[in-house]
């Protein structure tokens, strides 16, 4: 090993020894919802809400990889009073706006319900997120999509959801690869499900009713599985 191989290699231990551990974070004990998010080092962790109605004017935002957050069921409420078109929480890399091909890795949201207003923006907004999980949420009247996904290209999963009166789609996915819908609740959004400039859409198991448009919209997507779902009384196809 040459000396200048070694120093490379000695230098690589001690970041990793230097480096922060994943954290468990309880946000009854921060001021904030978004103090306790910032309080993950880069390693991420795991963030628990409990019961309680949030309010939130600016969004919640998400930059590190390898995080949970994880309320405590519907009694885990955020309630986005934004009027300005803001989503209520919002997944992304730092440095998105200058680079856009920048990703983090492996954001799960849980367990909590998130509800908006006619001048709200969606519900959760993900953009540059590879694997993102969320699953038991409770999406509603928020003023865009209840949940938008742009360019998760890596395996993103949305699962045993509800997704009901929001004034877009229930679910905006564009960009993604290889994505799972399955199990959820879509009612009364524009169009339940639309996935658009996509590759590999597995949709099953979704019931999906009485929305002001269109049911499933698969627009410039490959390789696309979409079986056993409910659909009934959409006003447009």
């Amino acid at each position: 090993m040459s000396p200048r191989h070694l120093l490379s290699v000695l230098i690589s231990c001690v970041s990793l020894l230097q480096a922060e551990p994943a954290k468990r974070i309880d946000a009854a004990a921060f001021p904030t919802l978004q103090a306790a998010i910032d309080a993950l080092p880069a390693s991420g962790g795991i963030v628990t809400v409990p019961p309680g109605n949030y309010e939130l004017i600016e969004p919640l935002i998400v930059r590190k990889g390898e995080t949970r957050i994880v309320g405590s069921g519907a009694s885990t409420h955020l309630i986005n009073k934004n009027e300005e078109g803001k989503p209520a929480l919002m997944v992304e890399p730092a440095d998105i706006d200058t680079n856009k091909k920048s990703r983090i890795w492996r954001v799960q949201v849980a367990d909590l319900r998130i509800s908006g207003n006619p001048k709200s923006g969606d519900g959760i907004y993900a953009h540059g997120v590879h694997e993102i999980y969320l699953h038991g949420v409770s999406i509603d009247h928020n003023g865009a999509n209840g949940i938008q996904l742009l360019d998760c290209e890596e395996d993103p999963r949305i699962a045993d959801s509800i997704l009901t009166y929001n004034a877009l789609a229930g679910l905006q996915i564009t960009g993604c690869h290889d994505i799972v819908v399955n199990g959820n609740h879509f009612e009364e959004n524009q169009d339940a499900l639309r996935c658009v400039d996509a590759f590999n859409l597995c949709a099953n198991g979704n019931n999906i009713d009485d929305h002001l448009r269109h049911g499933i919209v698969i627009e410039n997507t490959y390789g696309s599985v979409c079986s056993g779902n409910m659909i009934e009384e959409c006003n447009g196809t």
